[in-house]
Order: C-alpha cells, then structure tokens, then sequence
C-alpha cells in the first residue's frame, strides 16, 4: 500500500513536471507569436504611415506648384498693367513736352 502510494505519488509528480514542460514550451510558442505578429503589426503601421506621409508630401508639392503658378500669373498681370500705365505716363510726358515747345 505505500508502495503504491509511493508509485502514485512519483507519476503525479511526473504528469506535474509533464504539465510544466508542456506549458512553459505553449508559453514560448504563444510569446514567440505574439513577438511575431507584433512585428508585422509594427511593419505594416510604418508602411502604411509612410504612404500617408508620402500622399501629403506629393499634395503639399502640388499645392506649391499651384501656387507657384497662380503668383507667377499675378505677378505677369501686375507687370503688364505697370508697362500700359508707363506707356500712357510716356504719352503724357512726350505731349507735355511737345505742349511746352510749341
């Protein structure tokens, strides 16, 4: 009887040190995939951060070739109408020339 007591005692305790090994292996592979998924996880965040940011970047790049096209047109207007004002002041200083000869 203590024999067998002895003998249930010692499998209890190998099933017992069975059933650590067999989770201590379930908690690496769990941690393992968890380190894993984490990773794509954090791969596939920077890549999609990246995109935005490269979206932004392109839509800032044409909003500043935009304006860029908008100031360059303004400023050729302002230039044109600067040129007509001088060529009619021109006008007035020649006629007031000629006026102030004859």
């Amino acid at each position: 009887m203590v024999e067998e007591t002895i003998e249930l005692i010692r499998e209890t305790e190998a099933n017992a040190e069975a059933i650590v090994k067999d989770a201590d292996e379930r908690y690496r592979i769990i941690l393992e995939e968890a380190n894993q998924k984490a990773q794509r996880l954090k791969t596939e965040q920077r890549d999609t951060v990246l995109k935005e940011a490269e979206a932004v970047r392109e839509a800032a790049r044409r909003s500043g070739e935009d304006l860029q096209r908008t100031a360059a047109s303004d400023i050729e207007n302002e230039i044109k109408l600067l040129k007509e004002n001088a060529s009619k002041r021109e006008q007035e200083a020649i006629s007031l020339v000629v006026s102030q000869l004859v």
